[in-house]
């Protein structure tokens, strides 16, 4: 405190002299520009009634030659024209001595008084314009009567200025005398001025180089202070600024902040142009009404840093070499406070890129143990022949997607038939991962299908928009391979516990060859009820074989099985779909026992998929089904059954049906058809839309909907057997999908 009051004090003192001074060396400044102008008036009044002196006897002379002339009848013109030219400039310049002369002057005075009087005579004489003389042959020139006249007033003339040209010159040259005499005292008052002038200033002088010592030795502090302050700035990491209330950025700043955005441009930017070409809007505007709220009174700092929404940002900047990375930065805020109030906000930036890519690789590192944790677990519980089954499938699958990747395509159409293909077996993979409950593989497939679905929506495609998909591919590929390996060390891990491995393989292969019992098979997602006959249909659809594309089918190349051993599967299934979508079902399944070999993977696919169906878009939700009067349970019925023709699969749930206007409009939001189509399309073909490609009432894309794909892909598979497939629906009551397959002996015929 006594540091900061002497200061306190030197600086009044300072200020105190400087203004003592400056007052005295403006007052003197003023007080002398006066003087020198007063001086100079008199000077030029000086030097005019120096020279009115020699005009008196200029006019008398004047006035002499033009009587002269006159007297023997001589041209007087010139000499007139003198003498007006002499009186003009003698009359102006006393004017303007008058003006610049004090009026209470007494030389001044009696000399325009004698001029007053010269007025009078001289005015007959100087105004003359009429001819002077008269010529004749007898007596040659003689003054006219207008001669006469001007010769008797220049004659008066001529002796009025030969009397009083004396006292006139006197007068001026008075006058003079006196104007010598208040410029030489001027002159005297100004010398003095000057010296107190100058003596004020080597005042002031020694004065400011007193207090310019003083300053020198504060500002080689100050610098002192500045260096080691830059020094801070350029050796700390984080990166420090201060806004002001017009948020801002002051002139001081830490070179981190270079680094970090790559701009040296800060002073004056305010904090919104700072971040608005490296975050999204959203952002930015959720950080400005933070940094809005910093400057109000109320704002408690600490609750503010807890709702900072700068904590963890991410940017993007240039990497200087034409490239782009990925930063994070954590913005912190304190605000700086003045005697008035809030003064500023200081904000630190702390570049936390490392930790965050540590944290995130140890969380990475983390979520892969326990992908590998929870693959073997689900790999213990999934039936090895099963699980093998899947992957030579999804293999199979896999090479025939990288086939279609691998075809040559040229124009934007050949590129989007690419796309389809792709589409249809990415799904039928996801679904039979997601069956047994691989969610590793699933979830993948999935990502690849999203690649898929981002080049469909751009206007136009070419080969290097199929190249990620290609390292999605080889990355899935990579993955099956290490389910594979990790599946047999689990069947090796089961083999051990069970005593022998030898032991073990002759009891599943007794089991897997065991004849399998035709009685239904029971699922239910969570909760079980009795299952409710569905009303009568009322709206059928039947797709016959004739409408089958002539495409051959990925699933007649893909390994049969029993379609009886996909049932704790899809068992499993049906409980990760009603708990992933909040619904209650039970499903039954009847029949599969009668599945025949060839057509194993097409039932298979058909089931997962509209198994999916049922629980996304059939089965409503608990509360829905109470408010209409249902059990809150679902029935989801499967039915298997050889008949004359052939076989025939139906698949049945009671949930909330199929509204043609629903799909219709749904189509049209899809742009698969006009509104035009819409209004003309009859029940029949509304409800032919649920299997055409890329058509889907779900909005959001999930893991289990969405695509427009499921229904597509099964009534391909089942137009590529020879079969047809029909659907009826009572909406909000049911839903009925009816397959029909032609029988085995007829499939070669069929399929050619």
């Amino acid at each position: 405190m006594s540091l900061a009051g002497t200061e306190r004090r030197r600086q009044l003192f300072t200020a105190s002299i400087g203004t003592a001074l400056m007052l005295v060396m403006g007052l003197a400044l003023i007080w002398g520009f006066r003087l020198a102008t007063h001086m100079r008036a008199n000077i030029i009044a000086l030097q005019t009634a120096s020279t009115l002196q020699t005009y008196p006897e200029e006019i008398s002379h004047q006035l002499n030659a033009l009587r002269d002339r006159l007297e023997v009848r001589a041209y007087s013109g010139q000499a007139l024209a003198d003498l007006q030219a002499t009186v003009k400039r003698f009359d102006q310049e006393l004017r303007v001595l008058s003006g610049s002369v004090d009026a209470d002057s007494p030389q001044l005075g009696h000399a325009l008084l004698l001029w007053h009087q010269y007025a009078p005579v001289l005015e007959p004489v100087v105004s003359f314009g009429g001819q002077p003389y008269v010529d004749s042959d007898n007596a040659g020139s003689s003054l006219s009567r207008e001669g006469r006249e001007h010769y008797a007033e220049v004659k008066r003339a001529q002796l009025f200025a030969s009397e009083n040209a004396r006292p006139l010159q006197t007068q001026l040259a008075n006058l003079a005398t006196s104007l010598e005499r208040t410029s030489s005292a001027g002159a005297t008052r100004l010398r003095s001025l000057l010296m107190g002038g100058v003596f004020a200033a080597l005042v002031l002088a020694v004065v400011a180089a007193y207090f310019q010592l003083s300053r020198a030795r504060h500002e080689r502090a100050a610098r002192e202070a500045q260096e080691q302050t830059r020094d801070i700035l350029k050796t700390v990491r984080e990166g420090f600024f201060l806004l002001d209330a017009h948020y801002r950025i002051g002139s001081v700043w830490s070179e981190a902040l270079t680094r970090m955005f790559g701009r040296n441009d800060f002073a004056g930017l305010t904090f919104e142009e700072l971040l608005e070409d490296l975050v999204p809007q959203s952002t930015l505007a959720t950080a400005m009404k933070y940094i809005k709220l910093l400057w109000g009174d109320r704002a408690h700092e600490n609750l503010m840093k807890s709702i900072n929404p700068l904590g963890q940002l991410e940017i993007t900047t240039d990497n200087g070499h034409g490239g782009k990375e990925t930063r994070y930065l954590q913005f912190d805020f304190h605000r700086v406070m003045g005697p008035e109030g809030i003064k500023h906000v200081l904000c630190s930036v702390g570049d936390i890129t490392s930790s965050v890519l540590l944290a995130r690789e140890l969380h990475d590192s983390q979520e892969n143990a326990n992908a590998q944790l929870d693959m073997m677990v689900g790999l213990m519980h999934v039936d090895p022949l099963q699980l093998v089954s899947f992957l030579d499938t999804a293999e199979t699958g896999l090479k025939l997607v990288n086939t279609i990747l691998k075809e040559p395509a040229r124009t934007d159409a050949e590129f989007r038939k690419k796309l389809a293909g792709l589409f249809r077996e990415m799904h039928t993979i996801k679904g039979e991962a997601s069956a047994l409950n691989l969610k590793s593989v699933a979830m993948r497939v999935h990502t690849l299908e999203d690649m898929v679905g981002d080049c469909k929506k751009k206007p136009e495609l070419s080969g290097n928009d199929f190249l990620p998909m290609v390292l999605k591919l080889d990355e899935l590929l990579a993955h099956l391979r290490n389910v594979r390996e990790m599946a047999a060390r689990v069947t090796a891990l089961k083999d051990t516990s069970a005593g022998s491995a030898a032991t073990a393989a002759a009891d599943f292969a007794a089991s897997a060859h065991a004849p399998l019992a035709p009685a239904p098979i029971t699922a239910m997602a969570p909760a079980p009820a009795a299952p409710a006959a569905p009303p009568a249909p009322a709206a059928a659809l039947t797709a016959p074989a004739a409408a089958a594309p002539p495409a051959r089918s990925a699933n007649q190349e893909r390994p049969a099985r029993r379609v009886e051993e996909l049932s704790p599967a899809l068992q499993s299934m049906a409980e990760r779909l009603a708990q992933d979508h909040a619904k209650r079902f039970r499903l039954t399944l009847n029949g599969l026992a009668e599945v025949p070999a060839p057509y194993t993977a097409t039932i298979k696919d058909c089931l997962i998929q509209m198994l999916r169906n049922a629980a996304v878009h059939g089965i409503e939700p608990p509360e829905v089904r109470r408010a209409q009067a249902k059990k809150d349970t679902g029935n989801v019925q499967v039915d298997f059954r050889r008949t004359a023709e052939g076989y025939e699969l139906l698949f049945e749930d009671d949930g909330a049906g199929i509204a043609p206007e629903a799909l219709k409009a749904a189509a049209v939001r899809r742009q698969l058809i006009t509104e035009e189509d819409a209004e003309l399309m009859d029940t029949r073909a509304a409800m032919a839309l649920i299997f055409r490609p890329g058509f889907s009432t779900q909005e959001d894309i999930t893991m289990d909907a969405g695509r427009g794909v499921g229904m597509d892909v099964v009534a391909r598979s089942v137009y590529a057997l020879g079969g047809k497939i029909g659907v009826s629906t009572h909406p909000g009551k049911f839903t009925r999908f009816k397959i029909v397959l032609p029988a085995t002996d007829s499939l070669s015929t069929a399929v050619a």
